[in-house]
């Protein structure tokens, strides 16, 4: 009997393992093919995206629970579910018919508890012995179908065989797909590996270029997909393709976006790699010029002034403020300073000089860096002096993060007009300069007998003498005015300019005559006052005010200024001499005319005497100085011209002049009278 119960149970084990390794074999296949679903999945996944690992964690909580599911009904149930020695035992019985429900008889019949009330123990005993050799005859466990189990390993081998075969190709990848589904944070490895290069800030309005550092099995002619997100705005794509090739055997790929100020995130894919980051640029504003602020260092030759430098007192040009940078009037051999404010920090400050090229053309000068630039980056100022040439300046810039100015800030610069000073006679006039003396006062036009001519006063021993002419002028340059001459020639009455030498006759003005072969040049000498006690500089008399002061009618004539640079309104800061005038007292007795043989001869009646006015600007002075060439002189737009008349001529015109003065005076009188009765009220009727 035990030996038949043996033989049972071990058909049962066996029954057991051949439920095993179909439900195993199963459970393995099964397993694995969806192991390897979930890994190609999250490499597929991960080419274009990082998996989220939320979705990692199901994916993974899934095949987990999966597993556990196949292993119940697959392994546990069936070898839980294995059937009892009594289903074998009647399996037996129906595969050899010689057992005859012995075997099952038997096995019923020994069992504790049993119920054999009744029946002969001799006969159970006979069943149980025959049963028992039956058993010995035949070996059981080959009534076993192993088919089952070669299932099992026809369901597992395709699977195993695949990761086998997987793993020894590419061992690498496979371990990383395996932890990636155990949750490891490891990256799958790709063909290609991208690492941004890019810089995060760009100037707003800049055209970003895309850029990535590219290693492993690339080439020249791959190309990729950069995504770019704006703020608030939809994705877009751009072309990724090879910029260059770096010594270390990588490569630049590049992607060039369109200009623009909004910031975005973007990220790459080329072949089968990807970043694994996105990237981030954000926009920033370039360096821009904010102020510019100019002045127009004068040239020395027109004076300087003081000012206290580190306690002391030094001379220093003077300046003249120029809005908005724009300088006008540069003067020869003057400076300018420009001083700049920004809209942000800057490291590097440049001024470019812009010059006149050949035609039409422009060049740039030498670029100056800042005399002085502010700790915060925020100002800088530069000295550069004027040229000929110069048209223009322009400040570059470049900030702490390498931007610069889009576009610069540009200024002009014109120089002066090289035109000669201006000069102009003034009416001659009796007028006192004192506006509080009676003969101050009134119409200026009383005093004024701009059309006398000079008087002739024969004398014994027939010759004659003749009257002063009086030169009143007044001349302005912005080079300063230097030096004045009173350029005269007499011409003879009844002249033929034909009979005159060849030299000399095409000689109409001192402009023609630097020579002095036909206008003599008579050099006014400067004056200096003080204005606190000869009053302000009157223009249009060339006397100051208080020039006539204690003196009678007969000592006015010989009052005279014959050259009086003006004084600046403000000596601190401006530069007097600009404007400069006199009156001069022209003693035409003694003067002696040139006849057209080249002879001197005594003035006679119906010679004419004719004045030009020639002035010199500081800057003519200051080359003459250095062994330059002056420079054009300024001379009165015309000449003043008198005519030798006789007395009686004379006094005739005097009478008529005063008759014209009294008409005037009168007829003043009459346009004042009716200007006062227009602006009172009428008289009431009786």
């Amino acid at each position: 009997m035990n030996l038949l119960l043996r033989q049972l149970r071990h058909w049962r084990f066996r029954e057991r393992l051949v439920r095993l390794a179909l439900g195993a074999g199963g459970l393995v296949g099964v397993a694995l093919a969806v192991l390897g679903a979930a890994c190609f999945a999250d490499w597929l996944y991960d080419r274009f995206a990082d998996v989220p690992f939320a979705l990692r964690l199901l994916v993974t909580g899934g095949q987990i629970a999966l597993a556990a599911g196949l292993a119940y009904f697959l392994v546990l149930r069936p070898w839980v579910a294995a059937p009892p020695v009594d289903d074998l035992a009647l399996r037996a019985e129906k595969a050899i018919p010689e057992f005859d429900h012995r075997l099952v008889t038997a096995l019923q019949l020994n069992r504790a508890g049993a119920k054999t009330a009744g029946m002969s123990a001799v006969l159970i005993a006979e069943v149980t012995r025959e049963a028992g050799e039956m058993a010995a005859r035949h070996r059981l466990t080959k009534l076993i179908d192993y088919r089952p189990a070669g299932w099992g390993l026809a369901a597992a081998a395709p699977a195993v065989l695949g990761w086998g075969l997987f793993a020894a190709i590419n061992p690498t990848l496979a371990g990383i797909l395996l932890q990636r589904q155990m949750l490891a944070g490891a990256d799958i490895p790709r063909s290609v590996q991208l690492e941004n290069v890019t810089p995060d800030v760009w100037p707003s309005g800049a055209e970003v270029v895309l850029r990535y550092r590219v290693t492993g099995e690339w080439t020249e002619d791959a190309t990729g997909s950069a995504f770019v997100r704006p703020e608030d705005n939809p994705e877009d794509t751009y072309r990724l393709a090879h910029e260059s090739t770096n010594p270390d055997g990588s490569a630049v790929f590049a992607a060039k976006l369109p200009p623009s100020s909004v910031d975005f995130t973007f990220r790459a894919r080329l072949r089968d790699g990807r970043t694994r980051t996105p990237g981030t640029v954000k926009f920033e504003p370039p360096p821009q010029v904010k102020d510019i602020e100019a002045w127009l260092l004068l040239p020395t030759y027109l004076g300087t002034r003081t000012a206290s430098v580190d306690g002391k007192d030094v001379p220093l040009p003077f300046e003249r403020y120029q809005p908005k940078g724009e300088v006008t009037a540069a003067l020869p051999l003057s400076g300018i300073r420009v001083e700049a404010t920004f809209t942000k920090q800057v490291v590097k400050a440049v001024l470019t000089p812009v010059l006149r090229g050949s035609g039409n053309k422009e060049v740039d000068g030498t670029p100056l860096t800042p005399d002085e630039l502010s700790p915060d980056g925020l100002l800088a100022g530069w000295t550069f002096p004027a040229s000929e040439k110069l048209i223009g300046y322009r400040i570059d810039l470049t900030d702490t993060r390498g931007f610069a100015s889009p576009a610069p800030a540009r200024r002009g610069v014109r120089m002066l007009p090289d035109e000669p000073p201006a000069v102009a006679f003034q009416k001659e006039s009796t007028r006192n300069p004192d506006p509080a003396q009676f003969d101050g006062k009134g119409d200026p036009r009383l005093y004024e007998w701009d059309s006398m001519p000079v008087a002739f006063r024969p004398t014994a021993g027939g010759d004659g003498e003749t009257g002063p002419m009086q030169i009143i002028y007044s001349a302005r340059s912005e080079l300063g005015v230097g030096r004045v001459n009173l350029a005269y020639r007499v011409v003879p009455k009844g002249l033929d300019p034909a009979t005159l030498p060849a030299a000399t006759r095409d000689i109409n003005h001192p402009r023609q005559d630097p020579a002095g072969a036909v206008f003599t040049r008579l050099p006014l000498k400067a004056v200096t006052a003080d204005l606190r006690k000869v009053g302000r500089w009157v223009p249009e008399l060339g006397l100051f005010e208080k020039s006539f002061a204690g003196l009678d009618r007969f000592a006015r004539p010989k009052v005279q200024v014959e050259f009086y640079a003006v004084a600046a309104a403000n000596p601190a800061t401006e530069p007097g001499g600009l404007d400069a005038g006199g009156r001069y007292n022209f003693q035409t007795d003694g003067l002696r005319k040139r006849r057209a043989d080249g002879t001197p001869g005594r003035l006679e009646v119906g010679d004419t005497i004719e004045v030009y006015m020639e002035v010199f600007d500081r800057y003519s002075e200051w080359l003459v100085a250095r062994g330059g060439n002056a420079r054009p002189a300024g001379y009165t737009r015309e000449a003043r011209r008198k005519t030798i008349v006789t007395e009686e001529d004379a006094y005739l015109l005097t009478r008529q002049r005063d008759e014209a003065q009294r008409k005037l005076q009168d007829k003043l009188n009459d346009l004042a009278n009716d200007q006062r009765n227009v602006f009172q009220p009428p008289r009431p009727k009786n």
